[in-house]
């Protein structure tokens, strides 16, 4: 951040000037009525009717990535290292892959022509037009392999 956009910004959000005739003012205490529990002013911030549902749908995916296992950070390093080996084969190999269906919420397996390797979206393209996440993936191997 250059120094002129910190300036900007340090005026903008730090000059009070605007409210000096209330910041010495001291807090109004109803007479008519009690304060409000603390519990009971906080409910005045819970999310609103637009969010309804948005709880659910989070425990559903919840739900479907239960089965779903981790790779280790070596297991990983390894399954990309394999990636990267099967990238450079031309003409473009079939492979098997075992990978997470995050739709299902358990793995697959699917064979196909590998057609290209994104790793900016982080996916596996094949010729059929199915893509997996990289990230998905479990195994991967040669169809010769298996």
């Amino acid at each position: 951040m250059d120094n002129k956009q910190w300036e900007a910004e340090k005026k903008q959000f730090n000059d009070t000037s605007r409210y000096k005739d209330i910041m010495n003012v001291p807090r109004h205490a109803s007479r008519a009525h009690l304060p409000m529990p603390q519990i009971d002013r906080a409910g005045q911030f819970a999310p609103f009717a637009a969010l309804t549902g948005y709880k659910e749908l989070l425990d559903q995916t919840a739900k479907r990535y239960h089965n779903k296992d981790y790779l280790s950070r070596e297991e990983l390093l390894a399954l990309i290292k394999e990636i990267k080996q099967l990238s450079k084969v031309r003409p473009w190999p079939t492979v098997i892959v075992t990978y997470f269906d995050g739709q299902t919420g358990f793995y697959e397996h699917y064979a196909g022509q590998l057609v290209n390797v994104d790793w900016r979206q982080q996916r596996l393209r094949f010729r059929d037009g199915k893509s997996v996440v990289i990230r998905n993936l479990k195994d991967i191997r040669l169809k010769e392999e298996m």
